[in-house]
């Protein structure tokens, strides 16, 4: 279990390994990030990881493809795609600016 906290919401929660961060999101609204498409190709769940990074699925090739076309920097990920996959005391997101 880990501790997740969205920012700029402040809403905070625990996770469970394996967890994915768009089914938590579904089930705590409050978290507060938006999403369009749910699969990679919007952009518009943009997060910065700000602590837990290690922890999470590493980012496959859809995902890679949508932050290049934004020109996102390092730390960005689509909360869509986040999943838990190893161990963490605490996650921090943080919602990007929308993009439109």
């Amino acid at each position: 279990m880990a501790l997740i906290r969205f920012e700029p919401s402040g809403f905070e929660t625990t996770i469970a390994l394996g967890a994915r961060i768009v089914d938590v999101t579904d089930e705590f609204p409050d978290a507060e990030i938006p999403y369009s498409c749910r699969s990679a190709s919007c952009g518009s769940c943009r997060v910065e990881v700000v602590e837990g990074a290690d922890a999470m699925a590493p980012a496959e090739t859809d995902e890679l493809e949508v932050l290049e076309a934004v020109d996102e920097g390092e730390g960005i990920r689509l909360a869509c795609q986040l999943r838990l996959v190893g161990e963490c005391e605490r996650i921090v997101l943080r919602i990007c600016d929308p993009l439109w």
